[in-house]
């Protein structure tokens, strides 16, 4: 039998740098050595061409350019427009796939799902994190359209979101709360497998003692300070400004402290770079905290540090606690999405709540009362980045395709269609 043949939809791949672009990219990259793998996704940026390449995967990019999210009712005719284009696309290229993967549920599985079925095609849709089941409308639209009349429409596309849900061949849940969640709405536990993101092993790796002093030479970071990372958007969402609000007290208890921030805040909706330096420069921390910006070393910084730092208030399944681990860094983290499935708190790292100064603060205390035994939660938290390593994912995906492309009707075996066809 033929391979699979995969259109892949996504609203970010590369260059964007955020979660979902990273993780479309790496895994469509990945399967494209053994399946057709087309990505189809938004031209976020005009300068992007329409038609590019991506390893040996061929990517499609589709108008309209521009972020749309928090645009509240300006968006309305843009989105339009899209879906128009990616139902287009989907219907005169049916010749061309056999199975569609859809990352993220706000609007493309709207398109998606009906589509598939009207052409007889599988359909499978990522959760990429729980306010996707919770939030049909995003709350900075919702705020910014006014609640009248954007209450009823975010009710009305939480139904028809939750109806393409049910219709889809298989919903990948990246974490169990996710899959919980999804249990909770109705959607066909047959049809529901979990897979998490996938974790790079080969690039993100620990670094010998010799190693991490040259990249702290290299990176310009001060050889005897005890080095806190974080990496990732400069965003409300990520607990940045209760980290920083948090630090003036510790740095106070522990003078050794040095925070190095990885990320920018530039083209997120909540973006808080601004005010996250003019709370730097207002507490007098200039010279225990670093902004680094985007890079794309992120784990040279992360072979540096000593410790990683996430005060996320919520999050699906976080590639950079994934990324930290492998590289043999504890990470402090609030207990949010997967990182209860993750971290052992106390064992390779440590979990506090979401949005609890005082907590975070006690965590990074916890964290360091443990200096003696970095090096062993480190090699532990090396060993839990390893059941998620890239291979291994891209091995699951290869056995749901196959399997899919195999099966007939609405394959209500599939768990079972999975674990027998299991590299």
């Amino acid at each position: 039998m033929p391979e699979p043949r995969i259109y892949w939809l996504t609203e970010e791949f590369p260059p964007e740098t955020g979660g979902t672009g990273m993780v479309a990219g790496r895994l469509s990259r990945a399967l494209a050595r053994y399946v057709p793998v087309c990505v189809v996704t938004r031209q976020l940026r005009p300068a992007l061409p329409a038609r590019d390449r991506f390893g040996t995967a061929r990517v499609r990019r589709i108008r309209p350019a521009g972020l749309l999210k928090g645009a509240g009712w300006r968006a309305l005719p843009a989105l339009a427009f899209y879906l128009a284009r990616l139902t287009l696309l989907l219907v005169s290229e049916a010749r061309r796939y056999d199975i569609v993967v859809v990352s993220s549920m706000k609007i493309m599985p709207l398109i998606a799902v009906p589509s598939c079925r009207l052409l007889r095609k599988r359909c499978v849709v990522r959760i990429e994190s729980p306010f996707e089941l919770v939030e049909p409308i995003a709350a900075e639209s919702l705020s910014s359209m006014g609640g009248i009349v954007s209450r009823p429409l975010s009710r009305l596309l939480g139904a028809m979101q939750r109806l393409a849900l049910t219709r889809a061949d298989c919903v990948i849940a990246i974490s169990r709360d996710i899959e919980e969640r999804l249990t909770n709405i109705d959607c066909p536990p047959e049809r529901v497998l979990r897979i998490p993101n996938p974790i790079d092993l080969e690039r993100f790796r620990p670094a010998g003692k010799e190693d991490r002093c040259a990249l702290r030479t290299q990176l310009a970071l001060p050889a005897e300070r005890t080095i806190v990372l974080y990496a990732g958007r400069l965003s409300r969402a990520k607990g940045v400004l209760l980290l920083i609000d948090a630090w003036r007290e510790l740095v106070a208890r522990h003078p050794e402290l040095y925070l190095v921030i990885v990320g920018k805040g530039k083209g997120s909706w909540d973006d808080c770079e601004d005010e996250l330096r003019r709370q730097v420069r207002a507490a007098a921390l200039e010279e225990s905290v670093r902004f680094v910006g985007e890079t794309d070393r992120v784990e040279h910084h992360m072979q540096a540090a000593d410790l990683y730092v996430l005060p996320s208030e919520y999050e699906g399944f976080s590639l950079s606690i994934g990324e930290a681990l492998a590289c043999g860094l504890p990470p402090v983290v609030t207990a949010v999405g997967a990182a209860p499935e993750l971290i052992q708190h106390g064992v390779n790292g440590f979990l506090f709540p979401p949005k609890d100064r005082g907590a975070l603060i006690e965590a990074l205390d916890a964290a360091l009362a443990e200096r003696p035994r970095w090096p062993d939660m480190g090699a532990l938290a090396r060993e839990t980045a390893e059941r998620f390593g890239l291979q291994h994912v891209v091995s699951q995906y290869l056995a749901l395709l196959r399997a899919l492309a195999a099966g007939r009707g609405a394959a209500p075996d599939l768990q079972a269609m999975l674990r027998s066809r299991a590299p």
